[in-house]
């Protein structure tokens, strides 16, 4: 199982704080919670800027896989911010 933890306004926008799922990838991952809402997945199937995903603390876009191994934690950030 991977937990997904969920920070801010996604823990409304999704309904849940902590989520534990089955996924082999950080975009079936994501997708999964996404549950065709578009919050984090847009139309085009591209994960949405504005969020910091961490997997295991590291930052998911530094990852050599974007493979998950049982347990793995997921942490999603979004970045809020003005002009």
């Amino acid at each position: 199982m991977i937990k997904i933890v969920l920070k801010g306004p996604l823990v409304s926008q999704i309904g849940k704080r902590e989520i534990e799922i089955n996924a082999t990838s950080i975009f079936e991952a994501l997708s999964s919670i996404d549950n065709g809402k578009s919050i984090l997945i847009d139309r085009n199937n591209k994960i949405r800027a504005g969020y910091i995903i961490l997997v295991n603390g590291k930052d998911w876009r530094m990852l050599e896989s974007n493979y998950l191994q049982p347990n793995d934690i997921i942490e999603i950030i979004p970045v809020n911010h003005g002009g």
